[in-house]
């Protein structure tokens, strides 16, 4: 019996990775631009996605509240176009060989992504260790070159001594300094400032590598 549940569940998965491929063509013909939410569980993904596209993706404080890959049209109107911004599952410290193939329909939009939009606990204290383990999922599944802009979330529960002295700035990950914005998903604190980063980005994909100079000093005494 368990047997055959493995052959059905491995059926389906093959089934999904089949219908996210056809999703990923049809994208392509439409020369879309296309973003994956990607972040430690709980660093607020999904309640970032449902602010920035007006969608009802759901979000709750526990591991694993998003299981499946959902996928909306953004409109940045700076740039004059949508952008396809996909919301995947909460990565995890060590997470399983198996574990990583069951979410392979999920992380594979990581995979074909052209911008990651890393999302990170900023009241979190683990928020580094968390960032780490982040990218050695990302090497694990094939991901870790693609272009990341990190968020840091959840400013408006950092207390006045930790509040970003600018909203924009750069963070260092595994030597390379990387574009990092402050929001807050919740009170839509910073959102108009990342739409108009993300519109800079879809307008020109190649401002999406690191390199941006005009930043903050950053996360209270943090760097």
């Amino acid at each position: 019996m368990i047997g055959e549940t493995i052959k059905r569940t491995k059926e389906r998965l093959g089934k999904v990775k089949r219908q996210r491929k056809t999703q990923r063509r049809q994208r392509e013909r439409r020369d879309a631009f296309n973003i994956s939410l990607i972040g430690y569980t709980n660093a607020g993904k999904s309640t970032l996605f449902n602010a920035l596209v007006k969608a009802r993706a759901y979000a709750a404080d526990q591991l694993f509240a998003t299981l499946d890959t959902t996928t909306r049209q953004l409109y940045l109107g700076e740039a004059g176009r949508s952008v396809s911004l996909s919301d995947t599952v909460g990565f995890i410290r060590d997470l399983p060989h198996g574990l990583v193939e069951a979410f392979q329909a999920t992380l594979q939009e990581a995979i074909d992504a052209d911008l990651l939009l890393h999302v990170i606990d900023a009241a979190s204290p683990d928020y580094v260790e968390q960032i780490q383990q982040v990218q050695s999922v990302l090497k694990e599944i094939g991901a870790d070159a693609i272009p990341q802009l990190l968020v840091f979330n959840k400013v408006d529960a950092l207390d006045a001594d930790h509040q970003p002295t600018r909203w924009e700035d750069e963070f260092e990950i595994d030597g390379v300094q990387t574009p990092r914005i402050f929001v807050s998903a919740k009170d839509s604190t910073g959102l108009p400032l990342l739409r108009q980063r993300l519109a800079r980005i879809a307008s020109k994909p190649e401002t999406a590598a690191p390199g941006t100079t005009d930043g903050p000093e950053g996360l209270g005494d943090e760097s």
